[in-house]
């Protein structure tokens, strides 16, 4: 799947830390089949993204496209990894935090031209 590039960080990101997850909790060498499977779920809700090019970053979105038992995994997933994530892949988590800025910022000013 073809991707933007602040869409495609986002994704590599996530990958990133669900792998951490499973590689430091489940201890194996290879990712588990549960761990897989939240990756390609996430894969799944960023490239089909209702809100297509203009999304802002998935922490931030109004119109959240997880199913609720699946979004309370992986926001799970990415509270346990996001500290140790900083400390493995220091520039990769500073990037995805200054993303997340921006969108926030974008966010707002498209929030406050509506009113």
């Amino acid at each position: 799947m073809k991707h933007s590039v602040r869409k495609q960080r986002e994704l590599d990101t996530a990958k990133a830390m669900i792998r951490l997850y499973c590689k430091t909790l489940h201890r194996g060498a290879i990712i588990c089949p549960e761990c897989e499977g939240l990756i390609e779920y996430v894969e799944t809700r960023v490239a089909s993204c209702r809100l297509g090019e203009d999304k802002p970053n998935c922490l931030q979105c109004k119109s959240q496209c997880y199913h609720p038992a699946k979004r309370l995994h992986f926001s799970h997933v990415l509270r346990w990894s996001s500290p140790k994530f900083a400390w493995r892949r220091p520039l990769q988590a500073l990037k995805f935090k200054l993303a997340s800025f921006r969108s926030e910022r974008t966010v707002d000013a498209q929030s406050m031209s509506v009113r």
